[in-house]
């Protein structure tokens, strides 16, 4: 897993460890900014571990990435721990997500506001080709992205109406994330 991230999103460094180890993944790292890709880019590492049901009962593994800002900086600790609870909060129910599925937020939203209401979840598009690989034993992964919602992407995602295509890849209201 560290290879795949490493050769499609650069080298991570450690942004945020559980050292209580009260969560799973415990530790997320982080990929700087780099030409081509002028952003953060969060992952889990070990996710994978953890077999998930999947709609017909197969077997599903997955890893996390949540984009940030270049202008992030890592002792800026509150995305990293958001990202490191959504998917906490995912692996949890064993059961893996289906795409558009929505991590909600506990803080109040309005219409048109730019904050994020919630973390919905998909297939990674920055990775492309490369968000389903087999791991060397012959492993299925599945990387997904955590893209940012606002209230009314909210609302247009429950009519069926939202296209994931069109959220930002990046969360640039991070500061307001899910309170």
């Amino acid at each position: 897993m560290a290879a795949h991230f490493e050769r499609h999103l650069g080298r991570g460094q450690l942004v945020l460890r559980d050292v209580r180890r009260l969560t799973f993944p415990a530790r997320v790292y982080g990929a700087l900014p780099c030409e081509g890709r002028p952003h953060w880019v969060l992952h889990t590492l070990g996710a994978s571990l953890l077999p998930m049901a999947g709609r017909k009962g197969e077997e599903r593994r997955f890893e996390f990435v949540m984009s940030l800002p270049e202008d992030w900086i890592p002792s800026e600790r509150w995305p990293a721990y958001m990202f490191q609870r959504a998917s906490t909060a995912i692996l949890a129910r064993s059961l893996a997500p289906d795409a558009g599925g929505v991590v909600s937020n506990s803080a109040e939203a309005v219409h048109g506001s730019p904050r994020a209401f919630g973390l919905l979840v998909a297939p990674s598009r920055q990775l492309g080709e490369h968000a389903t690989f087999r791991t060397p034993s012959g492993g299925l992964v599945e990387v997904y992205a955590m893209y940012p919602l606002t209230l009314d992407d909210w609302e247009l995602h429950q009519m069926g109406r939202l296209h994931t295509a069109t959220l930002p890849e990046v969360i640039e209201q991070w500061r307001d994330m899910l309170r």
